[in-house]
């Protein structure tokens, strides 16, 4: 790498220098070796772009990567053709491919909406809808052209149909553009987005490599996709031979040589499987891709930082995204490991203190922007905090373990009164049933003769005092019951007399 590319430039302007040092030899952007990557952050949204062919994907990326170098939005942008086509791996002279090419990115529009994206042409119909392009007629040519300058509406349904791309324009060797104001804000400021790098993509010669790796993208973090109708990824490249293939030779000539493509060329490794999604169904329509981040693409961030714990620590412990890890980048000047480790410090210590943190990640890189720290103070603070709280604790626990052990104790001895009750009253039935029959009349005539206990247990029950005797006072359970707790009290007094 030459002297001239300076550290502090911008990716625009870093990348500008690896062309004009590469230009001379004629090298393209895909054999670049650089240690610093070219690319942006792409927002999800664009992911959902269906029915572009590689050479528009690629147009779409270096205009979207000149977009997205400049903070604020402007009515146009403009640089050297030469350099533009360098950024989308261009090397025909064919102009009229070229005009094909800005055709095609003008004529795929996205839908955006708070609803699910899809994609539509130039007359707002679903791109599975549109005709095939030998039904094209020069009508319909024309009207592309007069329909892409502004929104496309849909009746019966709410949102923005815009185009990728505005009006194209190339003069004196340079290209000029315009992107629409709703696609640039999603471009300069993306929430949910994923890093797109121009080196990866520039190496891609398939088409449905290409779009597979762009549809799979923001996927990589989850390490896997939802289960995908496989429609849908037969037509990511626009309407051909494969969206209409029996799967197996989908699978032969599209599916399987994309993978093994994605898989030798890209920072992601890839696989799939397929399932029948229809109930009673055998036949496979949809397919899920596992991700995984390739090992040399995690280096590229582990390297930036002086140890491997440190950035295992980003990774595992704070799961910074590629966007947060392309930031650090971007800082890495004033970002020190110190102030990471410090931020770090930071953030822990207020998890540690029970603060609402709703992304650690999140809260780790503001800490780094406002360069946060804990003061020796507020550890102090904290520590003697915690030694309060943990001395009450323990204090609670010594009360509630005296609390559990009376409680303990007298659950204990209401087992044991139940038991000794128990024994008693089985007691009580085995004497009854064993004394002689003038013992038996005397206890009958005493219980029936109590208005507390034994005329109430007979009314309950139901028959009249004057037919109960010791021939059937155990015949109502109720009755014999509590005539058996009567017989163990009388017991217990005889018992205490002879005493």
């Amino acid at each position: 790498m030459a002297t001239s590319v300076e550290r502090r430039v911008t990716p625009l302007q870093y990348a500008l220098d690896l062309f004009v040092e590469n230009a001379p030899v004629k090298t393209p952007i895909d054999a670049v070796v650089s240690p610093k990557d070219i690319g942006y952050q792409k927002n999800s949204v664009f992911a959902r772009i269906i029915g572009l062919g590689l050479s528009a994907r690629r147009f779409v990326d270096a205009a979207y990567f000149i977009v997205a170098q400049d903070p604020e939005t402007s009515d146009t942008y403009e640089v050297s053709l030469n350099f533009f086509k360098w950024l989308m791996r261009y090397e025909s002279h064919n102009k009229k491919h070229f005009s094909n090419v800005v055709r095609s990115v003008k004529s795929a529009m996205l839908e955006v909406t708070s609803g699910p994206v899809v994609s539509v042409d130039a007359k707002g119909r679903l791109i599975d809808d549109r005709p095939d392009a030998s039904e094209a007629d020069e009508h319909d040519d024309h009207m592309l052209e007069e329909e892409v300058g502004g929104y496309v509406s849909v009746s019966d349904d709410e949102g923005d149909w815009l185009e990728l791309i505005g009006r194209v324009s190339v003069r004196n060797g340079r290209i000029r553009f315009r992107v629409p104001l709703e696609l640039q804000r999603l471009i300069k400021d993306p929430e949910n987005s994923y890093w797109t790098s121009l080196l990866v993509t520039s190496k891609f010669k398939l088409i449905y490599a290409r779009a597979i790796y762009d549809h799979v993208l923001p996927e990589v973090p989850h390490e896997r996709t939802d289960w995908i109708p496989l429609d849908l990824i037969r037509s990511l490249p626009g309407k051909s031979w494969a969206n209409f293939a029996e799967f197996k030779y989908f699978k032969r000539d599209c599916l399987e040589p994309a993978i093994k493509h994605i898989n030798e060329l890209s920072d992601i490794q890839i696989s799939y499987e397929t399932r029948a999604g229809t109930p009673g169904s055998r036949k496979k329509d949809q397919i899920r891709f596992k991700l995984k981040r390739r090992e040399e693409a995690a280096a590229a961030d582990a390297d930036m930082l002086s140890s491997a714990s440190l950035y295992l620590t980003l990774y595992k412990e704070f799961g910074l995204s590629d966007k947060q890890f392309a930031q650090i980048r971007e800082n890495r000047e004033t970002w020190t490991d110190s102030r990471i480790e410090q931020a770090i410090d930071y953030v822990r210590w207020r998890i540690s203190k029970g603060d609402d943190i709703r992304r650690a990640s999140s809260y780790l890189m503001k800490s780094l922007a406002e360069n946060y720290r804990v003061a020796e103070a507020d550890k102090q603070v904290s520590l003697l905090q915690t030694q309060r709280i943990e001395k009450a604790a323990a204090k609670d626990d010594e009360q509630n373990a005296k609390k559990g052990a009376v409680a303990a104790s007298i659950a204990a001895a209401e087992a044991a009164a139940d038991q000794r009750r128990h024994e008693e009253v089985h007691a009580a039935r085995d004497y009854f049933a064993t004394v002689d029959k003038k013992i038996q009349e005397e206890l009958v005539r005493r219980f029936v003769a109590s208005s507390t206990i034994g005329q109430r247990a007979i009314v309950r029950q139901g028959p009249k005092a004057a037919d109960i005797d010791e021939r059937n006072i155990m015949t109502w359970p109720s009755v014999a019951c509590t005539f058996a707790s009567f017989v163990a009290a009388e017991l217990r007094k005889a018992a205490r007399k002879s005493c």
